[in-house]
């Protein structure tokens, strides 16, 4: 049972997130012990997204609250988890240092550990200030001869296309790790080592997070990463790392020439209201050609359109139901939507479906009802796929029409972000 919810859980969450990048993987050791330090944008789903970015397993560090019933026992069992006391959650903290020792025994066995540091998932475009708690994990692992090699320390950085939104990206940047053994030998183990890891910790979290002193310009450096260089557009990896340089010389200019920063925030959003008014997200797909780019979907459309129908008719309206009801039950926290919509998904369509083959075999007999059973996801999966390519064929023809009706005002948009990607290189070359 164990092994089955890892199983689904993971599959629901390659569901999700389709499309995964990890860059720089080799940073990561061959073999173990090593810990990996994460931002926590997202919830409970962050763990999963780290362990199929590692492609080992891996223990968790949860809060103890989600082993408070079986099922959270049953899904944190499922990827190791150790449970983190808080004093906020009205827990006794002295019960942490079992929790240590439950990771000094993961350690000294040779197997790997997950952590936030940061120890709570927010959406803030910048770090919190980091717990100690990795750092005195490490250092004590040291200290009791639990690892007698190499332990390092991996920063991740997590960046989520748009993290509540089915079907989306995720990008995972792994940074140089920190040996532990050596920094211990030079720093020792006590509480001021503890103090000064975890202050390289955060700095090698900082070189594999895009952070910002707020959420329009965290957006706004993403945006500008894309709109400026073709290969950000459709690599999530690439534009988080374009964005990250971007913030870098913004914040630069910010300190040096203020009025010059301004200009360029300006003259992006200048951009985006033009974008807007057009009704149009992607202002590279105005400079592509009309031709096949545009029908090249045609096809699978016209084929899968049946199935698609008979997919959206089984599951269509639960699976709309799911968004608005992970807002309200997310509330203000949404950094949560995104697990609650899994899991709520999971758990409407699959009462819809199981209902649905109630319904026929009761009518039309066993076989139908365990063929509803088996098709009804498959077409719901078809269904979803279909309207993604429409979504995209959509678009490609409204870039293809736009450029055909309203050639002055493509044009505009062209030469806009002509002048975006000439200012933003001057600022590159530190012109």
């Amino acid at each position: 049972m164990i092994t089955f919810i890892r199983v689904v859980l993971l599959a629901l969450v390659r569901l999700f997130y389709p499309v995964r990048y990890v860059r720089h993987p080799g940073r990561l050791p061959t073999r173990g012990p090593f810990i990996v330090v994460a931002n926590h944008p997202n919830g409970l789903l962050d763990p999963l997204i780290v362990r199929l970015a590692t492609r080992v397993p891996m223990h968790f560090l949860a809060k103890s609250t989600l082993f408070g019933n079986p099922v959270g026992r049953a899904a944190m069992k499922a990827f190791g988890g150790i449970p983190v006391y808080r004093s906020r959650d009205g827990e006794d903290t002295t019960k942490n240092d079992r929790t240590f020792a439950l990771c000094r025994d993961a350690l000294s066995a040779g197997r790997n550990i997950a952590l936030f540091p940061e120890g709570t998932s927010h959406s803030d475009p910048a770090m919190k200030p980091l717990k100690t708690g990795a750092a005195r994990i490490a250092l004590s692992a040291i200290e009791a001869g639990a690892v007698s090699g190499p332990l390092p320390i991996v920063a991740a950085g997590l960046l989520f296309e748009d993290k509540t939104t089915f079907r989306s990206a995720v990008s995972v940047t792994f940074a140089e790790p920190i040996d532990v053994a050596e920094f211990a030998r030079e720093h020792g183990t006590g509480f001021a080592a503890a103090e000064a890891l975890t202050s390289r910790i955060h700095s090698a979290m900082a070189d594999v997070l895009l952070e910002a002193e707020s959420s329009e310009v965290w957006r706004g450096l993403l945006l500008v990463a894309a709109y400026t260089d073709p290969a950000c557009r459709d690599d999530l990896a690439l534009r988080h790392a374009r964005a990250q340089t971007l913030a870098r010389v913004y914040r630069s200019l910010l300190a040096s020439r203020p009025n010059d920063a301004e200009a360029l925030a300006e003259q992006v959003r200048r951009f985006v209201r033009e974008l807007e008014e057009l009704g149009i997200e992607d202002p590279l797909a105005l400079e592509g050609s009309s031709g096949r780019s545009a029908w090249w979907y045609a096809a699978p459309i016209v084929l899968f359109a049946p199935v698609a129908a008979f997919g959206a008719l089984l599951g269509w309206l639960p699976y709309r139901l799911v968004r608005p009801l992970s807002v309200k039950l997310a509330g203000r926290h949404d950094d949560l939507i995104g697990t609650i919509k899994l899991l709520a998904g999971l758990a409407v369509l699959s009462v819809t479906y199981v209902a649905e083959a109630l319904v026929a075999g009761w009518f039309w007999g066993p076989v139908a009802g365990a063929a509803t059973f088996v098709l009804a996801p498959v077409a719901g999966y078809v269904a979803l796929r279909y309207g993604e390519r429409v979504e995209r064929r959509k678009a490609l023809l409204s870039a293809a029409w736009l450029r055909a009706t309203a050639k002055d005002k493509a044009d505009a948009v062209r030469r806009s972000r002509e002048a975006l990607v000439s200012r933003v290189d001057e600022l590159l070359r530190g012109d």
